[in-house]
């Protein structure tokens, strides 16, 4: 078989312009893509569901409580992924597993400051409704009707 016309068994694979026009050209892809992408789909399907438990417990801390401070819980969150202890002594692995740690609790954080900031627009909403709505004028009794009907 001979070679593609254009094409070279020394050219660069990834260069478009040796290529032709329809060649793809790879985007580059950082340690939490390569991370996410190297996961296998039972393990993926694990991490989404302990993803969707700690937005419910954050949820829980922080939009249920009156006390609650979302910057504080954020600073919080942070600071324990950068505690972490790594079970591995392989400083690459352990480097892209904490980016990728980080970037979902980042997707969970996103989450719950708009959950919270949904929560605000909707107790403005409530509040400027009761200060708009007057009270209903309060019934009074007809004196046409017996004293057992009113």
């Amino acid at each position: 078989m001979g070679e593609l016309p254009g094409r070279t068994s020394d050219s660069d694979d990834g260069d478009p312009s040796t290529n032709g026009p329809s060649a793809t050209v790879k985007t580059p892809r950082g340690p939490v893509e390569e991370v996410g992408a190297a996961i296998p789909e039972a393990a993926s399907a694990s991490f989404a569901a302990l993803l969707h438990l700690i937005r419910l417990m954050a949820a829980d801390l922080v939009l249920h409580r009156a006390d609650a401070d979302l910057e504080r819980f954020e600073q919080a969150v942070r600071t324990k992924i950068e505690q972490f202890t790594s079970p591995t002594a392989n400083q690459n692995a352990r480097d892209a597993g904490l980016a990728f740690a980080r970037h979902l609790v980042e997707l969970v954080l996103t989450q719950l400051r708009a959950q919270v900031e949904i929560k605000k627009s909707l107790s403005l909403k409530a509040q400027a409704t009761l200060t708009e709505k007057p009270a209903p004028p309060a019934a009074q009794p007809d004196p046409e009707l017996p004293k057992f009907l009113n």
